[in-house]
């Protein structure tokens, strides 16, 4: 998690990722996602699949909103709290509130490229 940290401190985006799958042809996404304060991360969506994530270091915040961009809930994240799960379609969007954050992410399916219409 270190050398994950370090990539995405190094990183314009301040986050870098590490694919935990077998192989890209594995039918699931499976990452670990190291953010730093500061990283963009827009509102959107998952049309065909949920989403499970955890918080394994650091801290974050994620956010649910509805149709309209309209903030409805904040989930706290800090390691040994809340596994969320997020439903397919669910708005969303997150924080990094302390470096060295990692997060485990878990969603259904292949991989794919976000959609412009998937975005806030």
């Amino acid at each position: 998690m270190d050398e994950l940290t370090a990539r995405a401190k190094a990183s314009e985006r301040l986050r870098a990722n590490l694919d935990l799958r077998n192989t890209p042809d594995d039918q699931s996404q499976r990452m670990l996602n190291a953010l730093e304060p500061g990283t963009v991360m827009p509102i959107h969506r998952h049309k065909s699949t949920s989403e499970t994530c955890v918080c394994v270091r650091g801290h974050f915040e994620e956010y649910f909103y509805d149709e309209d961009g309209n903030l409805m809930d904040t989930i706290d994240m800090v390691p040994g709290g809340v596994v969320l799960n997020i439903e397919a379609g669910q708005w969303h969007s997150l924080k990094c509130l302390e470096s060295g954050t990692v997060l485990l992410e878990a969603k259904d399916g292949a991989y794919e490229p976000q959609r412009p219409e998937d975005v806030l």
